[in-house]
């Protein structure tokens, strides 16, 4: 009969069930949005580019985790004047606006807040130029605030929502043109289908920011909530209005980068006499713990390292350099005193001295030893001609400079 086990002995067994079983279960990490953002621009064949867009909350190429990310997009009106600051100015209001928020203001009312703001900027700039009405601009926003999408637009750009889980590409914005209005005509047996195609002023805006008040706004008050590979796409009416639903969404599971660069190469190819200005800005969110969030090393812009560094090298060479120039002095200093010396004694030095270095200077490798220097009739010796060996000034360091996309 075997013998059972000391009770001691069955106390020092380590058994990973108990130990699992006596460690409390730790509280999951929250979920947090990961956007990697990408973009593209093309002038067409128009003679300069009214589109304009921006990011907040991240660089427009680049990693972030930042817990709100906005991206504004915003298309000139082409027929009218000032169109290319008009877009500038709204997106640029629209993005300070934005990033000025109180940390407890709801997105949603922050979005309305830096809509007004740009709207108010626009007419401004119309006031002042050609007139109400006559200077204006679309606008599109995303915020996406812990993984919750928030919208708002005027006009005819628009927002598109890729899903990763069934490759499906949905608009979020309606456009506010002629063409919509003629629809729902036509939705109610009121108009010909063929008459919105044939529409000469089809795409002519009913709403758009520039005005005193902005007519039709489109806006989502609940928001949607994004998974892992969900894209968000922004664009231009010179995109959607030249690419079909499946060749916007062709590109969007891969590199938000790479998608942005083949919907421009898409238009490119597509050949269009008239082309318009595109723009495509994409936003790819991929959700993580805050553990793995806080895992990943951010990049980080190196310029204040080089600086310093930098910095501190010019010093060193300055130091440097008055430190050489002070003991080249002093040493001149006493080979002249020593050469006076030796003029004016009876006995004349031996060449062995005369190019002597005193004790503890330091020497020159290869330095070839001057000639005696010759005595003067009045027993003066002129003191040596120093050579040129000014110190070289202190070069300005280089300062790394990084690139910033509009």
């Amino acid at each position: 009969m075997s013998e059972s086990l000391p009770p001691t002995r069955r106390q020092a067994r380590d058994d990973p069930a108990d130990r699992a079983a006596a460690t409390p279960a730790a509280e999951p990490s929250p979920i947090v949005p990961v956007l990697r953002p990408g973009n593209a621009q093309w002038i067409g064949t128009r003679p300069e580019q009214q589109d304009a867009f921006a990011f907040e909350g991240c660089d427009a190429r680049g990693v972030t985790a930042s817990s709100t990310v906005l991206v504004v997009l915003a298309d000139g009106m082409g027929g009218l004047q000032a169109g290319r600051e008009a877009s500038r100015l709204a997106v640029t209001t629209f993005r300070s606006s934005f990033a000025a928020r109180p940390p407890e203001r709801p997105v949603a009312e922050a979005l309305d807040t830096a809509l007004q703001a740009a709207n108010r900027a626009v007419h401004a700039l119309a006031r002042t130029t050609a007139g109400e009405g006559e200077v204006g601009t679309t606008l599109v926003a995303a915020a996406v605030c812990e993984a919750r999408l928030f919208w708002v637009g005027v006009g005819d750009s628009r927002l598109y929502l890729y899903r990763g889980a069934d490759r499906s590409l949905t608009p979020c914005t309606e456009d506010h043109n002629l063409a919509r209005e003629l629809q729902a005509q036509v939705d109610v047996g009121a108009l010909d289908p063929a008459a919105v195609a044939e529409h000469p002023d089809r795409n002519a805006l009913t709403s758009f920011l520039g005005l005193a008040e902005v007519p039709l706004v489109d806006r989502n008050r609940r928001p949607l909530t994004l998974h892992t590979g969900d894209r968000l796409l922004l664009c231009s009416d010179g995109v959607d209005g030249v690419l079909d639903r499946a060749a916007l969404a062709a590109p969007l599971a891969g590199d938000p980068q790479a998608a942005a660069d083949a919907l421009i190469a898409a238009l490119r190819a597509s050949g269009q006499a008239h082309q318009d200005n595109a723009t495509v800005a994409v936003l790819a969110c991929e959700l993580a713990t805050a553990l793995e969030v806080a895992s990943v090393p951010l990049r980080r812009s190196r310029r204040p390292r080089v600086i310093a560094v930098s910095l501190m090298l010019g010093l060193v060479l300055v130091l440097g350099a008055g430190a050489a120039a002070w003991f080249g002095l002093d040493w001149w200093q006493a080979r002249s005193d020593a050469r006076q010396t030796a003029s004016t004694s009876p006995i004349a030095p031996q060449p062995d001295e005369v190019g002597s270095v005193e004790a503890g200077a330091p020497e020159e490798s290869g330095a070839v030893p001057p000639e005696p220097m010759p005595s003067d009739p009045s027993g003066v010796v002129p003191p040596p001609v120093e050579p040129g060996r000014d110190a070289p000034a202190a070069s300005d360091a280089p300062v790394a400079t990084l690139p910033e996309s509009e």
